[in-house]
């Protein structure tokens, strides 16, 4: 990488995220407009080629099917948690987070310079995290089940972790 690219890719992930954050309030019609106008004003440095490519990554993410509800109208933002499970307490902030009546999904968003290219190229700290998410959430919504995604903000780039694995992860929360 040539010098400064960490630092452009950290910038980047840090607007990505910044515009996940602002664009759900924004009716559907007018996102690519304000997400335009929010970077010409927050970086203008920026070329209008770049400023238009994260905006279609952006919008993207937004329009993504499969996650569309996380956000849409009744999803919520920048959530707070905490929960005690087992011994330990988990306190967190979930990014993005939708409850519904079966089930709460949540994406948290991470600007890693180099995402990865999938499931089994997760960090374990991270994988550890959103399991210790998932416990909480299941602590204070009993009955309901967890859906958890990670949302890398740099391509950006959407990777569900499966039940399964939260399921794995979430045993050694239990543990003193």
């Amino acid at each position: 990488y040539p010098p400064g690219a960490g630092r452009e890719a950290a910038r980047r992930g840090v607007l990505m995220h910044r515009l996940l954050e602002r664009l759900p309030d924004v009716p559907e019609a007018e996102r690519i407009g304000a997400a335009q106008v929010w970077l010409a004003r927050t970086a203008p440095d920026l070329d209008a080629a770049a400023r238009a490519d994260m905006s279609a990554s952006a919008l993207r993410v937004l329009t993504d099917p499969a996650w569309a509800d996380l956000f849409g109208p009744g999803s919520l933002a920048e959530v707070p948690i905490a929960a005690t499970v087992g011994e330990q307490v988990i306190a967190g902030t979930i990014d993005r987070m939708v409850v519904g009546p079966d089930a709460i999904r949540l994406i948290d968003f991470k600007t890693a310079r180099r995402p990865p290219d999938g499931l089994d190229q997760v960090p374990l700290a991270i994988l550890r995290q959103m399991a210790a998410y998932a416990a909480a959430l299941e602590a204070v919504y009993p009955g309901r089940r967890v859906e958890a995604a990670l949302l890398y903000t740099q391509m950006p780039v959407l990777i569900a972790i499966p039940p399964a694995l939260l399921d794995e992860h979430k045993q050694g929360l239990a543990a003193p």
